[in-house]
């Protein structure tokens, strides 16, 4: 599957509720066998808002402070999903956990 696929898919959560779309895709480079790295996807995050994050949802994240504080806002519902929590088997995306249980942004 390609980040494409992925990016803008509809989610919901395991009660139905809507979550909004897949806004970015969290992955860390690992070491193979044969010592390259390969990109394995740890988490999505969820979000209504179509408005990039660019690192602010990180509280080391210095900037101009009026910047870092909307962008917060913006994504205050936003989420992180673990990638084992993500189902793909079906149109839409579904979430294996209700909203309540999912990690704030500020937390990933």
């Amino acid at each position: 599957m390609r980040a494409g696929d992925l990016i803008g898919r509809r989610v919901r959560d395991a009660t139905g509720r809507d979550l909004g779309a897949i806004r970015e895709i969290r992955a860390e480079a690992v070491p193979r066998a044969d010592g390259l790295p390969e990109l394995v996807v740890r988490g999505v995050i969820v979000g209504r808002t179509r408005v990039r994050l660019f690192g602010y949802q990180r509280h080391d994240q210095r900037g101009p402070a009026p910047l870092v504080a909307l962008i917060r806002r913006l994504h205050r519902h936003s989420r992180y999903v673990a990638w084992e929590d993500v189902d793909l088997s079906g149109p839409e995306v579904r979430v294996r956990r209700p909203f309540a249980e999912l990690a704030p942004l500020e937390r990933t």
